[in-house]
């Protein structure tokens, strides 16, 4: 049955891809699927007000032979839905509640397992009629990072969807408020200004597009509105309140959940991910002047009003008591190294691989298997769109990787010296200067608009837009030379980390992986150049909610070719926040780490980019993904992994300049 499933979507996909993606550029077929998911899209909050799309969702396809399996999610979800068990359109959402959690499957089922376009597109018409938002977008978003027939079509970002998740509650009641119509009549009397074309921020997305003829065309109708910049935010305001540093998270998320094979290798890569949250945010607050090398609960955070509140007392009590069992259970499985599976049966952690299957069960990654109690209000802990928000997230994470990296040293074979190389040295290491600023950014708040500015006599219009400017961080682009010594011929992996200035336990600071490459390394002396705009899994700006509806409706006039890759990936973390705000005035001291290690012709390339982890992820070898900090390393001059000639310790300076 599974082969024949298989075998039936991959004729599918052929059928489909073969219409949609030659040469790169979308046809009218693509198109037409894209506009209609841009239209569905928006004021997704809101009771559809599209004709059209209203009469197509009347009813959901029941009839079994429309789709390629017909299960018992799918079975429970309708049974659900006419018994009136759904949950309310205008009740909040949130997966980690487990009947939520329930119905997004069930009507992901709907919409994964179609055997046509057609067939979806009811589907999701009908779901956007009748069913939770918060569901609705959960489900949908599902299928397009997991059916690879799909998986050219570009949804929005996240919170351009939601922005009066991202936004704080004076920006997202002035959008709420406005009124195009009375803006005009009173001559733009109000802290809302037209501005040109030219003067949108960032100028410069990937692409270049809002550079290009096009981009003036396709904007031609529309009015920019811009609301004006709220006060800067202070201390780590700029980092947590990132759009792009929230929304990164929200989406890695997103993709592991529903992935069909649960792996030891998709939890090394999350843990990983979440690994590499914590040491960045160190390293901010490091640059803060703040304590960093064991956080705390902090108490009464002074944040911007939001609609999502701090954790609540009792969900810190539920939090912490987890927390002390996780610690407890490792203890136990450490120093009697047996464990207690969940179906009762106990292990040998020092048999074969059985430490992989105690590794399993302790930490769990896919965020669906931490469901908790229904809260009274939204909390930003616990919505997957605004953890990173929390810094008590923080704490938290970094009690749960000092006993996943405790386990792995414990139990994880290592043999490190396999991978040291010989007869090579690094020599030297230049780097151009390191600057940041704070960089001016238009965000899209179309959706939070009034969907009545957008329909003129039943038709979808799109007349204006309103951005607010944010300032955030940024830095200039920089480039870091190598200069290698090689006795002979051998392919090498480079690892580059940034971290403090300190001199002390090594295992105390943060190192935060900037950069890793493989390359060839000949007899005598090699100089190598790296720029920080290729550094690996890193993305630029992007095109907003509004410019790609309009740029479709350019390319179905077939006055533009609509290129597929118009969008940047959305597991892709910011380019720009790679570095902490440096010093103004005095620079910001901190140390580069270069480690190279052998290379074992076992690199594998997934794509895990764009939130579609079916094939795994990228590595370029078997060594650990965090290698060599996924464990807990000796002091600097007994650590064979970061010391020796295979290894370059770099003293640098980040300064912070004002925006030009």
């Amino acid at each position: 049955m599974r082969f024949c499933v298989c075998l039936s979507l991959l004729f599918l996909f052929l059928n489909i891809n073969l219409k949609v993606f030659a040469n790169g550029i979308g046809n009218l077929y693509f198109l037409e699927k894209q506009r209609f998911l841009l239209e569905i899209l928006h004021h997704v909050h809101e009771p559809l007000m599209n004709d059209q799309w209203r009469l197509l969702g009347e009813k959901l396809v029941t009839d079994k032979e429309q789709y390629v399996v017909y299960n018992d999610h799918m079975a429970k979800f309708y049974r659900d839905f006419k018994l009136g068990k759904l949950l309310h359109r205008n009740v909040y959402y949130n997966p980690l509640y487990a009947d939520h959690y329930e119905q997004t499957l069930g009507l992901y089922h709907f919409f994964y397992n179609t055997r046509d376009w057609y067939t979806l597109w009811q589907n999701i018409c009908w779901a956007r009629v009748h069913i939770n938002p918060g569901v609705f977008v959960q489900a949908l978003t599902q299928v397009l990072f997991k059916r690879e027939d799909y998986q050219a079509l570009i949804l929005p970002k996240i919170y351009e969807l939601w922005p009066e998740t991202y936004h704080d509650d004076v920006t997202v009641s002035k959008a709420r408020k406005f009124n195009f119509a009375n803006w005009i009549r009173y001559e733009n009397v109000s802290d809302i200004e037209e501005i040109h074309p030219q003067k949108m921020e960032p100028f410069n997305l990937e692409g270049d597009l809002r550079s290009s003829l096009e981009w003036f065309q396709a904007m031609a109708d529309v009015n920019i509105l811009r609301m004006k910049q709220p006060k800067k935010g202070k201390e780590l305001y700029y980092l947590l309140e990132d759009i792009g540093w929230q929304s990164y998270w929200y989406n890695v998320n997103i993709g592991i959940v529903f992935t069909e094979e649960s792996t030891s290798e998709l939890q090394e890569w999350w843990y990983y991910q979440l690994g590499q949250l914590l040491a960045r945010y160190k390293l901010e607050r490091y640059s803060q002047k703040m304590s960093y090398k064991s956080l705390a609960l902090e108490e009464d955070i002074k944040r911007p009003n939001h609609r999502f509140k701090l954790e609540s007392p009792k969900t810190l009590r539920i939090i912490v008591d987890r927390l002390n069992k996780l610690e407890k259970k490792v203890g136990d499985a450490i120093t009697f190294r047996s464990f207690q599976l969940n179906n009762g049966s106990f292990i040998n952690l020092d048999v074969d691989t059985n430490w992989l299957i105690g590794l399993g069960e302790l930490f769990p990654y896919d965020w669906t298997q931490l469901t908790i109690e229904k809260t009274s209000q939204p909390e930003i802990l616990l919505d997957i769109r605004t953890s990173l928000r929390s810094e008590n997230l923080y704490y938290y994470a970094e009690r749960v990787l000092q006993s996943y990296r405790w386990y792995r040293q414990v139990f994880q074979p290592s043999n490190p010296k396999m991978f040291i190389p010989s007869d090579l040295r690094i020599d030297d290491m230049q780097i151009s200067p390191l600057i940041t600023y704070e960089q001016p950014v238009d965000v899209d708040l179309s959706n939070i608009l009034h969907a009545k500015h957008f329909y003129l006599a039943g038709q979808f219009v799109w007349p204006f837009t309103l951005q607010q400017q944010q300032f955030r961080l940024q830095h200039r682009d920089f480039t870091y030379n190598l200069q290698i010594s090689s006795n002979r011929t051998q392919s090498t992996i480079f690892r580059t980390f940034l971290t403090t200035s300190e001199r002390g336990y090594i295992q105390r600071e943060p190192f935060y992986q900037l950069d890793s490459f493989l390359t060839v390394i000949y007899p005598g002396l090699n100089r190598i150049s790296r720029e920080s705009k290729d550094f690996r899994g890193l993305i630029g700006d992007h095109i907003s909610f509004t410019e790609l509806h309009q740029f479709v409706k350019l390319a179905e006039r077939e006055e533009y070719d609509f290129p597929l890759n118009i969008s940047t990936p959305n597991c892709g973390f910011p380019r720009r926040l790679i570095l902490p705000r440096g010093g103004r005035g005095n620079p910001l001291k901190m140390r580069l780490l270069i480690v190279a290690t052998v290379y074992d012709f076992k690199a594998r390339q997934g794509n895990e980019l764009n939130c579609d982890f079916s094939r795994g992820i990228s590595r370029w070898d078997e060594l650990p993904l965090a290698y060599p900090f996924e464990r807990i390393l000796e002091e600097d001059s007994q650590s064979v992994e970061i010391s020796g000639d295979h290894v370059y310790w770099k003293d640098v300076q980040i300064l912070h300049e004002d925006y030009a």
